[in-house]
């Protein structure tokens, strides 16, 4: 992604219905590269700290008060410089972080963003920021990491497909035994339809997905450590304008 939300690929809109349709096109997967300095440029990142387009709005944990960890940045595709920030409790798993409107998770947009009415925030620039795990478990290292994108393998992208069919078909309550096969996909990636763990969808139409992000345990060269349950996060934009001004985030697991 570049500073004005293009991912080296332009990326292209269409009419959605509802969170599970493809809103953006090309789906682009994400790579992760640690930054060898810190990043201050409105660009596509992990962890670090936000590079604001507007005055911060640092959210706080509405289970404890404390502020929430920052996880990235993400240029919103469009003509306009736009950033959707993402923030999550960061905690022993007891917060609700995967609850779109519980206050333990939030994605915010700049510039020209609201602010939900379920959000705490403050004026704080900085804050607790992603790490991975250390030389121990416990030990926690701050992490920055460029995001890098570029287009699906086809066969990645057929077996992609093939596992969304599946779960569509689920939630119209019908089973469709997934085919084997030694191909794995992306599981974080902007654009194209995502892919849900489970049957229900926790954002409702009109909400259009935006990017999905792959929880990790941060151990054993995994890059940062993410607690969605073995799962995946899901980020949507609200349908008011061409590329909202409002975010939903939440996550689910197998």
């Amino acid at each position: 992604m570049d500073e004005h939300g293009d991912m080296g690929v332009r990326q292209e809109f269409h009419d959605a219905s509802g969170p599970d349709d493809a809103w953006l096109s090309p789906r682009l997967q994400m790579a992760f590269r640690p930054a060898v300095s810190p990043i201050g440029d409105p660009v596509a990142k992990l962890g670090g700290q936000p590079v604001w387009l507007e005055e911060p709005c640092w959210p706080s944990s509405s289970a404890y008060g404390t502020p929430m960890k920052f996880v990235g940045q993400f240029p919103v595709p469009g003509d306009e410089q736009r950033m959707a920030y993402l923030f999550v409790t960061d905690d022993d798993g007891t917060a609700p972080s995967f609850a779109p409107e519980d206050g333990e998770n939030a994605l915010l947009l700049q510039p020209g963003g609201r602010i939900p009415e379920f959000l705490t925030v403050t004026d704080a620039k900085t804050g607790p920021s992603l790490w991975r795990r250390g030389a121990s478990w416990d030990e926690r290292v701050p992490v920055e990491l460029r995001i890098e994108t570029s287009l699906l393998d086809p066969a990645e992208e057929e077996v992609l497909e093939e596992e969304i069919v599946c779960w569509e078909a689920e939630r119209a309550g019908e089973y469709i035994e997934l085919p084997e096969t030694d191909v794995f996909p992306p599981r974080s990636y902007v654009g194209g339809r995502p892919s849900f763990w489970q049957p229900r969808i926790e954002v409702p139409p009109p909400w259009r997905f935006f990017f999905q992000l792959h929880g990790q345990e941060g151990w054993g060269g995994e890059p940062y450590a993410l607690n969605f349950g073995g799962g995946t996060g899901y980020a949507f934009l609200s349908p008011d304008g061409p590329d909202g001004r409002e975010g939903r985030f939440y996550w689910d697991c197998p």
